[in-house]
């Protein structure tokens, strides 16, 4: 699927994707400007790709990561308790810095749920860093939401720092966000919506 985002005054398409293992390979190497190291937002970003590159690691070793939906429908079928890893790019082969503008590391859980553990934006893509593409965590939080309908998955919820609290509390238009999130009834519709208005055609 393919989101938009915004770069000046012009629309890019960014397609949202299951993740290769070169692309993981890729993303333990982004990097930022000097001048963006001290910001919050960007060591955040920096260091969730680390952790996603070695748990990603780890849960391949005992055969429990996915690259595809049909993957997971087929884990599922072996096993409707299955716990199984897969991580989702947003690719813009336009974008200079790295083809790979964000990344979502998540958990299918044995309740059908999605576990977003980690998320992050290139830092070229952060807002309050001052990133030059705009749009590409919201794109990528709606197509997330889409991607978990196409499979039956009702629920999506995760962790949020203190730096990604106010971007939560904004993409999924909720009264209040404190350390978690819930996307599930209202909210999941409202990000549902959000996608068909996001969505490249």
């Amino acid at each position: 699927m393919k989101f938009r985002v915004r770069v000046g005054n012009d629309d890019l398409p960014v397609k949202f994707m299951f993740a290769t293992q070169r692309d993981l390979t890729r993303l333990a190497h982004w990097q930022s400007p000097r001048q963006l190291r001290d910001n919050p937002h960007v060591q955040d970003a920096l260091e969730y790709c680390q952790l996603a590159s070695k748990r990603w690691k780890t849960y391949r070793a005992i055969g429990r990561t996915a690259a595809s939906s049909d993957e997971i429908r087929r884990a599922i079928q072996k096993d409707a308790d299955t716990e199984v890893v897969f991580v989702m790019i947003a690719r813009a082969v336009w974008h200079k810095p790295s083809p790979i503008l964000g990344f979502c590391f998540c958990r299918r859980t044995w309740c059908h749920h999605i576990v977003l553990d980690f998320a992050a934006a290139h830092p070229n893509a952060i807002g309050p860093a001052g990133g030059e593409v705009h749009g590409v965590g919201a794109g990528m939080l709606y197509s997330l939401v889409q991607m978990a309908n196409s499979i039956g998955v009702k629920t999506v919820w995760g962790e949020a720092t203190k730096n990604s609290a106010k971007f939560y509390l904004k993409t999924l238009a909720v009264k209040r966000v404190p350390d978690h999130f819930f996307i599930r009834g209202r909210t999941r519709q409202h990000c549902l919506r959000q996608f068909k208005l996001v969505a490249w055609r």
